[in-house]
């Protein structure tokens, strides 16, 4: 009993073991807030990424596509069987963007122009989850420019216009019905970062190309002779907002057959060209496996000209990436804890030298050596107890009011904090993990204790004689 009323006595009275419980506190909240807005952000980025993917996705070597892709499609469904939920057809080639600012300045950007079936691509992923209007509203996945949607235009606003001038009613419906007949029938699909600009700090976002714009693709066209480009234009009908900037400001969704038109990737028996097939599966299965089989199946069609990868396989690196920076830091922060650790060994040495003749009278009245030694491991696991403790309290805390502190500490100092021109989040996203938590406090008090055994081993083995002399 006398080892726990000492260790508790120690606590009260020595303040400089406050040192180490700051210390320890600070260290195992920063390690818990840093993981969980790791962890959340992680989560988001994939759940994100798969989203624009597929589980699996077959592509070619040529960026010209292949004509065959029923045949290829059959060949996965007959590798893979009821495993495979949808197929998508895809075809993909980098182009330039051409569309005019509302100030009437010209603007051209290089893009991803992204040739899909709608209803097939909203089948094999969250396509359909990231297709927004103008006013934020979700929208169908469908390239249809209606009638509405030419009212509302640019060109529609000055058709409206006309309707109150005194115009000869033939003139006018002419005027109109050639205002109305250059915003293209064909829809697209623009990235949310290319169509608008973003503000941030709680301003809604300027659109450069409403609905209803008129835009231009330029690309490359297949089949010529020598290299030449291809150019169409096409109607904005929506946004593919998927929060990830990488693919909002580059991707174009068009129609896959106009597309094949376009390019001239047509063959004599009218078959489109496609140069991926976005393949969904069921949730069960292993993906890698899954892909080494559909890659020897493509093998034994085509040698060497189809590649196959999982999603993950896909974002690798920017996966990967993520996966170290938290790893870094993590192994950075836990200084933090060793610093409390040396800070624990000094303090008890320090406490060893001064309490010598109080630790020779203990032994003198019956204490054992695994007592003496129980006293100083039971005040460092009591030291680490209440740093993680109150560390863990109040990092756990911080995580569930992060978004409130973000926004006050952005008010003080007069600037977004978390800037969401990167992400479009509209709040940090965290998530914890119980099993980080665990080993983040369990470290904490391994470190603890640690630091207290070799002062513990020379408190133990003070002779109660010469400690009784100790001046």
């Amino acid at each position: 009993m006398y080892k726990y009323l000492l260790c508790w006595r120690y606590l009260k009275t020595r303040y400089i073991a406050l040192a180490s419980v700051i210390s320890v506190m600070l260290g195992v909240a920063t390690m818990i807030v840093v993981n969980s807005v790791m962890a959340g952000f992680a989560e988001k980025m994939r759940d994100r990424l798969h989203g624009v993917l597929a589980d699996v996705v077959v592509e070619s070597v040529s960026l010209d596509g292949f004509y065959n892709s029923d045949e290829v499609m059959a060949r996965v469904n007959a590798v893979a069987g009821d495993e495979v939920l949808a197929l998508a057809p895809t075809m993909e080639t980098p182009g330039i963007l051409h569309f005019r600012y509302p100030n009437g300045q010209v603007i051209t950007r290089p893009v991803q122009i992204i040739g899909i079936k709608p209803e097939d691509r909203a089948n094999t992923g969250d396509f359909a989850e990231f297709l927004f209007d103008d006013h934020g509203k979700r929208i169908k996945p469908s390239f249809k420019v209606t009638d509405e949607l030419k009212l509302n235009s640019p060109r529609g606003e000055v058709v409206k216009e006309l309707e109150g001038d005194e115009f000869d009613k033939v003139i006018k419906e002419q005027m109109k019905q050639q205002l109305l007949d250059e915003i293209p029938n064909e829809g697209t699909i623009l990235g949310y970062a290319l169509a608008t600009f973003h503000f941030g700090n709680g301003k809604e976002d300027l659109f450069l190309a409403p609905p209803g714009a008129k835009v231009g693709l330029l690309f490359p066209r297949a089949g010529a002779s020598k290299a030449e480009g291809g150019f169409d234009t096409f109607t904005v009908v929506g946004y593919f907002k998927s929060g990830m900037s990488e693919y909002d400001s580059t991707h174009v969704y068009v129609p896959l057959e106009r597309l094949q038109d376009q390019r001239l990737l047509r063959d004599v028996r009218g078959r489109g060209a496609v140069n991926q097939i976005q393949i969904k599966v069921k949730p069960d299965v292993n993906l890698e496996k899954m892909a080494l089989k559909i890659q020897d199946a493509l093998d034994a069609l085509q040698p060497a000209f189809f590649r196959v990868y999982t999603w993950e396989q896909k974002q690798g690196p920017l996966l990967g990436a993520v996966a170290i920076e938290q790893g870094i830091l993590n192994i950075l922060l836990f200084f933090i804890i060793a610093v409390a650790g040396f800070g624990i060994l000094a303090i008890f040495s320090m406490i060893v030298v001064e309490k010598t003749r109080d630790i020779g009278i203990m032994k003198a009245l019956g204490a054992s050596t695994a007592g003496i030694r129980g006293i100083f491991l039971g005040y460092g696991l009591l030291l680490g107890a209440v740093g993680s403790g109150v560390g863990m309290a109040g990092g756990l805390l911080f995580v569930r009011y992060i978004n409130e502190c973000e926004r006050a500490l952005s008010t003080v100092m007069g600037r977004k904090v978390f800037d969401d021109t990167i992400y479009y989040f509209d709040k940090i996203p965290t998530q914890v993990n119980p099993f980080t938590v665990a080993w983040i406090v369990v470290g904490a008090l391994s470190i603890a204790v640690l630091a207290s055994i070799w002062p513990a081993h020379r408190a133990a083995h003070v002779h109660p004689v010469r400690s009784l002399r100790f001046e």
